[in-house]
């Protein structure tokens, strides 16, 4: 059985579209959660952009990324929100 590393960092959101996780050709998991108080809106391997896409309601909507759930994709994941900055909770498997 391979073993997973996890990495745990926070992403800072705002109006213009931000990276959440950078591309990694060795991710094998991947968790966001939306610890904010506004939506927040996900792209994965684009630029972000209101109302399009990966939609994270606020104070605990959460998208994740595995093999096992069959949607693993490797390429960068970037959001957006409508104003200020909020943070996601990342945990990333590798």
């Amino acid at each position: 059985m391979a073993t997973v590393t996890f990495t745990h960092t926070a992403a800072s959101m705002g109006d213009a579209t931000g990276a959440v996780l950078a591309e990694n050709q060795n991710r094998k998991y991947a968790l966001i959660v939306n610890d904010s108080d506004a939506v927040v809106y996900l792209k994965v391997g684009v630029a972000a952009v209101l109302n399009q896409g990966i939609r994270l309601t606020a104070a605990g909507g959460s998208f994740e990324m595995s093999s096992q759930t069959g949607n693993l994709d490797k390429r960068a994941v970037n959001g957006i929100t409508a104003s200020g900055a909020k943070v996601l909770v990342v945990t990333e498997g590798t």
